[in-house]
């Protein structure tokens, strides 16, 4: 029998009614695209009703910063969605400065309902399979949709389990108890050093006996990374416990086997700064809180999305499509594969901005959509790169991943705005004799400490490449190729409106564009 007589089509089917599913959404109905959304749950945003078990965010809700500009104000929100018009923000549901997970499952609901977003919930995709060149999706139910091009949205489904002889023995983090009496007087170890461990870890503090803290790599903490996925200051009381000898401890070894022995655990470590010794410790439990990874039992043999990054992720390419499945698109957490621990693909306020710009490319490659450019006259254009810089929130919160860009044409500048830095190299760039990214980066020194920084003096410009905190990168390419680039120098406020960011970023770009075309009148 031919499904297609049956199946519901679609040009786009997203799968899942996150935060990333219900933004791209947002795009596709502003843009009046034939969609829907397919949410397993009762309604968008299901996840947050369980996770973080703890129920609260470590994505900040600044909901003040002395600024009427909304889009500047997207910087210092982490969990309010894009639109057209900022009228429905988070920080109207929740006025502490991190939220309950509850506050977000509201939001969620009504940003749905504001804007008509088209999702059918209790709806769970079990199998997608292909169908000619659509992708045939069939539910719980067994209804079915073909899809022209399939968005998975729907998140890490499945917990991440390290290959430890014994694993399955440990208690997961999305099932174990929360209720702190059922760990009183126990002594506890913690698999992973995330901030799902270290939230865990501070939990049971009241409670437990001991708390031990184990995976092989030492702690990275968010404030020295700049990464918001390494360890965040909110979730690392426990720290003070073990350095002001309180019975807890964080280890650096690899767990080698664990053993369940008269209803407790036997776990043998290899310490790595301790000269490979070997140490038995007991427990009365044992939590494996190491993430997630993609679940891939829903994809047919015909349509398995090849993996990277220990098979945690899809492996994609620079338009967040799958690299062996042809319009096979990913969103959300699914795309932090393209920036890995640089960028904030992995997080609310990074990956609305690739779910924006997937649909500016997916309006190009499918719509005949040109990308949104404005022009200006070159003397202009490092006017237009500061303003850019100091407002926008997507060079700010996708730091090095998503930038603006401009190149000449007939004595013009034409400027477009927050797209992939990569996708850009790999197709706008390459036909462009001069073609500018623009992004916001951090300076990168090996074992930099934030609090002890030497900075360099506020006015020197010729050392504007040692800035190490946020600031301004304009890069030149010709024909695809890095030739230049010029720093603007940091600044503490971040704000760049002076004389000493506008004059040397001018001239560079005079520079660099005379060169160019005193090197094609020669040729």
């Amino acid at each position: 029998m031919n499904s297609s007589y049956k199946a519901q089509a679609h040009d786009y089917i997203i799968i899942g009614a996150g935060p990333a599913g219900v933004q791209l959404g947002y795009y596709f109905e502003r843009d009046q695209k034939d969609y829907l959304i397919l949410e397993a749950g009762e309604q968008p945003g299901n996840f947050y009703k369980k996770f973080p078990r703890h129920r609260k965010l470590i994505s900040i809700n600044k909901r003040f910063t002395g600024s009427k500009n909304p889009e500047f104000n997207m910087r210092h929100d982490w969990n309010s969605l894009l639109s057209d018009d900022y009228s429905l923000l988070f920080k109207e549901y929740d006025h502490e400065f991190f939220p309950s997970a509850d506050s977000l499952v509201d939001y969620m609901k009504d940003y749905v309902n504001h804007f008509n977003i088209k999702v059918k919930c209790n709806t769970r995709v079990v199998n997608i399979g292909k169908e000619g060149d659509s992708y045939l999706l069939t539910d719980n139910n067994g209804n079915q949709f073909l899809a022209k091009h399939l968005i998975v949205a729907s998140g890490f489904l499945k917990p991440y389990m390290p290959e430890i002889k014994g694993i399955e023995l440990a208690e997961n983090y999305t099932e174990m108890s929360i209720d702190i009496k059922d760990y009183e007087n126990q002594q506890v170890l913690v698999i992973g050093k995330g901030n799902s461990a270290f939230e865990t870890a501070d939990h049971l503090t009241p409670s437990a006996a001991v708390i031990h803290l184990c995976s092989p790599n030492s702690v990275n903490f968010a404030w020295k990374t700049h990464y918001v996925g390494h360890l965040r200051a909110v979730n690392n009381n426990i720290l003070d416990t073990y350095q002001l000898k309180s019975q807890n401890a964080v280890l650096d070894a690899e767990i080698m086997s664990i053993e369940r022995i008269n209803g407790r655990f036997k776990v043998l470590f290899q310490y790595k700064h301790a000269q490979g010794e070997v140490e038995e410790l007991w427990y009365d439990k044992v939590l494996c809180c190491t993430g997630f990874a993609i679940d891939t039992h829903l994809f047919s043999e015909q349509t398995q999305p090849d993996l990277t990054i220990k098979d945690k992720y899809p492996k994609l390419n620079n338009d967040f499509e799958s690299v062996n499945q042809k319009n096979m698109y990913f969103a959300g957490t699914l795309t932090h594969s393209l920036d890995y621990k640089m960028a904030t693909s992995g997080f609310i306020h990074g990956f609305r901005y690739n779910s924006r710009a997937l649909n500016t490319i997916l309006n190009k490659k499918n719509h005949d959509v040109a990308y949104p450019e404005v022009n200006c006259n070159r003397e202009d254009v490092a006017q237009l790169v500061l303003d850019q810089v100091n407002e926008s929130g997507a060079m700010w919160q996708q730091p090095g991943f998503i930038g603006d860009y401009f190149y000449m044409e007939n004595g013009k500048a034409h400027y477009g705005f927050s797209l992939p830095i990569n996708h850009l190299l790999s197709s706008e760039a390459k036909s462009k004799a001069h073609f500018f990214t623009v992004t916001l980066e951090y300076g990168k020194s090996e074992d930099f400490d934030p609090f002890v920084a030497d900075r360099i003096h506020r006015e020197n410009v010729d050392a504007s490449d040692h800035s190490q905190f946020l600031h301004p990168i304009v890069r030149e390419y010709r024909y695809g190729e890095l030739v230049s680039e010029h720093h603007v120098i940091e600044d503490l406020l971040a704000i760049w409106k002076e004389d000493i960011h506008l004059h040397p970023l001018q001239s560079y770009v005079d520079g660099t564009i005379d060169i160019v075309a005193k090197t094609e009148e020669t040729v």
